[in-house]
């Protein structure tokens, strides 16, 4: 990893994080733990794009699939008991919902390269799916 990499990670730790984490909280009803694998995240030559891609791969996904799971109080409750950890990775070079995205032992764990930015969308559902099926 290059010093453009270290630069756009920290911009984006410093500027956009702490809010999309905050959010994550606010709608997961606790400070549920947020592991990232920034190294793994910070895919080289592609600078430009790690703001938008970790936001629409990783971080979207999740809050809207958590604001709709917590839609009302059994799922909140579900949530609080049910989540333990949430992690975000590029390790595997995956880039389907499917392949990308599990939820096991409480960890949401997304897996995913920077790719299919647009599919938002996709990865709430599933992440709806999966996580409403294991809690």
């Amino acid at each position: 990893m290059g010093l453009a990499e270290r630069r756009a990670i920290k911009e984006f730790q410093d500027k956009h994080f702490k809010e999309l984490q905050g959010e994550i909280h606010k709608v997961a009803g606790f400070a549920v733990p947020i592991e990232v694998l920034w190294d793994q995240l910070a895919v080289e030559g592609q600078v430009e794009y790690y703001r938008e891609a970790w936001t629409e791969v990783f971080f979207k996904p999740v809050i809207e699939g958590l604001r709709q799971i917590g839609r009302d109080d059994m799922g909140k409750e579900a949530i609080k008991s049910g989540l333990k950890k949430i992690e975000f990775r590029n390790s595997q070079g995956a880039y389907s919902p499917q392949s990308a995205i599990s939820f096991i032992s409480g960890t949401l764990v997304i897996d995913h390269e920077l790719s299919n930015i647009g599919d938002t969308k996709d990865r709430t559902k599933y992440i709806v799916e999966i996580v409403e099926k294991g809690l």
